[in-house]
């Protein structure tokens, strides 16, 4: 039997780690019987946000238990409007599965909690509620982003801009450099000796000297 399953893609842009929904499918009871020959083959078919997950067939049985976990990653968070879309069927090899009862399930308190046991009334095909009933237990575990990419799109890094008082000499920062490391920069550059200046500025104009030289007799 096809379980009509989708492989969970991780989006090009996801930066972190993925959280999941588990599912486990304990067992079901007084499911309808729409055998004519024998009593009906249960499977259970769920779907969330159109990715399917499908218990193994148990044959002839209106008390099944199949003990069956199943896991859906999750990328983007649930949210308290997420369901959970169930439909148990009764396997034919030739005809159309009949449907023996279906449910929709919210995950709003599964969002609250993080884990629950469930028990689902399951409905025939009118809406109307039996007695049938759906086990489950759930547990839900919430995707984490990297704290780079934590930060809301547009956000701009906090910074602060020192503005100097009257008679104090601006200090130039370059990017990537911190003001202390200007600072000391620039004080290195107020404080170069004189022998380090560029002597091809200093002038070439020619200049006259006179010398006078006293004798002691």
């Amino acid at each position: 039997m096809v379980s009509g399953r989708k492989a969970s893609v991780v989006p090009e842009d996801f930066k972190g780690q993925a959280g999941a929904v588990i599912v486990q499918v304990k067992n079901a009871s007084d499911l309808p019987n729409k055998d004519m020959l024998g009593e009906s083959d249960p499977f259970v078919d769920m779907e969330l946000e159109g990715i399917k997950r499908t218990t193994r067939v148990i044959h002839s049985e209106l008390n099944p238990e199949w003990n069956e976990t199943f896991t859906w990653k999750r990328y983007t968070p649930l949210t308290e409007e997420s369901i959970l879309l169930i439909k148990v069927y009764d396997y034919e090899k030739i005809l159309k599965n009949k449907l023996l009862g279906e449910a929709v399930y919210p995950l709003k308190d599964l969002v609250r909690l993080g884990a629950q046991e469930a028990t689902v009334p399951l409905r025939d095909r009118d809406g109307k509620v039996g007695e049938s009933r759906l086990n489950l237990y759930l547990e839900y575990t919430k995707p984490t982003l990297d704290p780079d990419e934590d930060m809301e799109e547009g956000a701009i890094e906090e910074t602060s801009v020192h503005v100097p008082d009257e008679g104090e000499q601006e200090i130039e920062v370059a990017p990537g450099e911190t003001q202390g490391a200007a600072k000391k920069k620039k004080k290195s550059v107020i404080a170069a000796p004189r022998s380090t200046m560029d002597r091809s500025k200093l002038s070439t104009k020619k200049q006259d000297f006179q010398v006078r030289v006293k004798v002691h007799e």
